[in-house]
């Protein structure tokens, strides 16, 4: 079976259980519309923890993002190659056995990103010497 996700799973796209349960949302009920709190009706996650999901997702060009009555709403992207990826995710998701392949790689990509987003800021600080003097 082709690896339909990959490029969708790996950090900065789909790198969360959370992302992955929003972006199925998305790809199962297309026309959909939602804001922060339908969201966190619908899946019972942290509002805070959906809205970074969700804002990363955009970012990530998987989902569109507007203001509406003071609030962002979230939608599924309309390029094709997006949504025919997302769709043969779907279906990857549908078999059992698969599932839990999808599951092991998102839970590398967040690993992965966990150790990105320790690593980058250390590899950008220009080197600081701890003295400025040796006393002996």
């Amino acid at each position: 079976m082709e690896r339909y996700e990959q490029g969708l799973i790996s950090p900065g796209q789909i790198d969360s259980l959370l992302k992955l349960r929003l972006v199925l949302l998305f790809a199962e009920y297309p026309w959909l519309r939602m804001s922060v709190a339908n969201a966190q009706q619908r899946l019972r996650e942290s509002p805070w923890a959906i809205a970074e999901s969700l804002d990363e997702l955009a970012r990530a060009g998987l989902l569109h993002k507007t203001e509406s009555s003071g609030q962002p709403m979230y939608w599924l992207t309309t390029t094709t190659e997006q949504r025919s990826r997302l769709e043969r995710l779907t279906r990857s998701f549908d078999d059992p056995q698969r599932r839990e392949e999808l599951y092991e790689q998102v839970r590398v990509a967040q690993a992965e990103r966990c150790f990105r987003e320790m690593t980058m800021p250390r590899a950008s600080t220009p080197f600081l010497p701890e003295f400025e003097t040796f006393v002996v």
